[in-house]
C-alpha cells in the first residue's frame, strides 16, 4: 500500500511541477515541532528539525498546488518512555504533494499527502510511512511566509511494532518569486 502512495504522490509532484512550471516559484522552508511517536508498549516525543524544498503556485483564482521534499535532519529528546526498546525517530525523508485553498490573497489552508522514511535508532531499521496532514500558511512579507502544521504518519510494521507518528511543526518559507 505505501509503494502505491509513494508511486501516486511522485507522480502528483512530478505532474504539478510540469504543469506549474509557467505560474509558480520555487521556495525554501524550515521547521521545528514536537512529534509523538507510539507503539502498543512504546512512546518517544521529541523536537524534530526539517528542512524543506519546493515548487508550488496559485493554479486558479483559490487554487494552490504544491510538490515539495523534505528531510529531518535531527530530533531532540523531550521524553522517551521505553518498555521494550525506544521508538526514537533520529532523521528521516520524504516527498509530499500539497494542494491548497487560498483564503484571502495571503493566507491559505493545505492538506500534505505523502510518503515519509525515519530512521528508528534502536532498531537500527529506516522505516517507510505514509503521512497526512494539514496547515495553514500565511504571507509575513513579500517573500517570507510562517506555516504551521499538523501531520500524522503511519508507518508499515517492523521488528513486529506498529508505530504512529503525530507531529506538530511551526515555520518559515522563503518564495523565489
Amino acid at each position: 500500500m505505501f509503494k502505491k502512495l509513494f508511486v501516486a504522490s511522485a507522480v502528483f509532484i512530478t505532474s504539478s511541477s510540469f504543469a506549474l512550471a509557467a505560474a509558480g516559484a520555487p521556495y525554501l522552508g524550515a521547521s521545528l515541532g514536537v512529534v509523538d511517536n507510539t507503539s502498543t508498549n512504546n512512546n518517544f516525543r521529541g523536537m524534530p528539525l526539517t528542512v524543506s524544498a519546493g515548487y508550488g503556485a496559485t493554479v486558479s483564482q483559490s487554487l494552490y498546488l504544491a510538490g515539495e521534499l523534505f528531510g529531518v535532519i535531527g530530533t531532540a529528546n523531550l521524553d522517551n518512555n521505553a518498555m521494550m526498546g525506544s521508538v526514537k525517530t533520529t532523521y528521516g525523508y520524504g516527498a509530499s504533494f500539497i494542494p491548497g485553498v487560498m483564503l484571502s490573497d495571503h493566507t491559505m489552508t493545505y492538506a500534505r499527502v505523502g510518503v515519509v522514511k525515519s530512521r528508528f535508532t534502536n532498531f537500527n531499521k529506516t522505516v517507510t510511512g505514509g503521512q497526512l496532514g494539514l496547515g495553514l500558511q500565511t504571507s509575513i512579507t513579500q517573500n517570507w511566509d510562517l506555516r504551521g502544521e499538523y501531520d500524522y504518519t503511519a508507518y508499515n510494521k517492523f521488528s513486529g511494532i506498529s508505530t504512529k507518528a503525530d507531529a506538530f511543526n511551526m515555520g518559515l518559507v522563503y518564495k523565489f518569486e
